[in-house]
């Protein structure tokens, strides 16, 4: 019987061992160059030290940063809309739709924080449904949104419905989907800041008339649609809006896609690392070193500054 217990107290104490092995940070991996300066086209060699089971680069240049490897906001981006539309019965009318653009909009989804806002119209930049019942989507095609941006501002999308002759004339049904806002940085990903009219994104709000006003389908992820049924004739003037959440129009994807593995857990540790930069410039090299199991990870960052002239 003690015997027993000798050998399960011994099982115990080298589990526990193991269990309480901890991963330890690479904090003996260093990074340095051998020259203060390069010219464009030389390689230049970094010395490593140290073995950690990992090692990540960013060299610094652009779309290679380290400090931008997650989302981020850019400057350089190009803001497109593009969204379908169509038509449904109705008159032969003016078109009755309009959409808008406001960099100034407090969040307040009423009448009155609707009119406080500026909204530019930007419906003639689209390719909207010929004046007739077409009963099928109409591309916009890309419309550029550049002009509107206002750095350090969301930007709010709306669709607003006003019926015509509504005392004489049946009014047209509006049907609005497969919307796209995309940030278009060069040497990057395209972001799509929203690729459908998801439930949130936009709300209602009426201004006048209460025959009909805008419905939101949030079914399947490409049926998403803001729809306007068509006022049938003598029904009261609608003035009807539906107003999107504030989109943030400059943020992109960070650059982790252009990281280069120098080192995996299954190669031996280099001592040498080269790149050749090709353009004058100081550029931020940056390691990542990484040691980690299942369950945990631990990384350094150690950055040397190159100067290429």
């Amino acid at each position: 019987m003690k015997k027993t217990i000798i050998v399960l107290s011994a099982s115990c104490l080298f589990f526990a061992a193991c269990s309480e092995k901890e991963i330890q940070a690479p904090d003996d991996f260093e990074v340095s160059v051998s020259n203060i300066k390069y010219k464009p086209g030389d390689s230049v060699r970094f010395n490593l030290s140290g073995n950690p089971d990992n090692i990540t680069f960013y060299s610094g240049e652009p779309g290679s940063e380290y400090d931008k490897r997650d989302f981020f906001s850019s400057d350089e981006g190009t803001l497109t809309l593009q969204f379908n539309s169509q038509t449904r019965a109705g008159a032969t009318l003016p078109r009755n739709i309009s959409v808008l653009i406001s960099t100034d909009f407090n969040g307040e989804y009423t009448e009155q924080g609707v009119k406080a806002a500026n909204w530019t119209d930007i419906t003639n930049r689209a390719v909207m449904p010929a004046n007739t019942a077409s009963n099928a989507d109409v591309v916009s095609g890309e419309i550029n949104l550049d002009d509107l941006k206002v750095k350090g501002k969301p930007m709010y999308l709306a669709f607003r419905y006003v019926s015509e002759n509504a005392a004489g004339t049946a009014q047209r049904y509006w049907n609005m989907g497969r919307m796209f806002l995309t940030n278009k940085v060069p040497g990057n990903v395209d972001f799509e800041i929203t690729s459908s009219i998801e439930k949130g994104y936009f709300q209602v709000v009426e201004f006048q008339g209460a025959d009909n006003k805008w419905t939101i389908n949030t079914g399947t992820a490409t049926s998403h649609r803001l729809v306007h049924t068509a006022n049938a004739i003598n029904t009261e003037p609608e003035d009807d809006w539906v107003v999107s959440r504030g989109f943030e129009v400059f943020q992109t994807f960070g650059n982790k896609k252009n990281a280069v593995n120098v080192k995996s857990i299954s190669g031996g540790a280099p001592e040498t690392f080269s790149w050749l930069y090709s353009a004058p410039g100081t550029y931020k090299a940056t390691f990542i070193a990484l040691n980690a199991d299942r369950d945990t990870q631990k990384e350094v960052v150690r950055e040397v500054l190159v100067t290429v002239e």
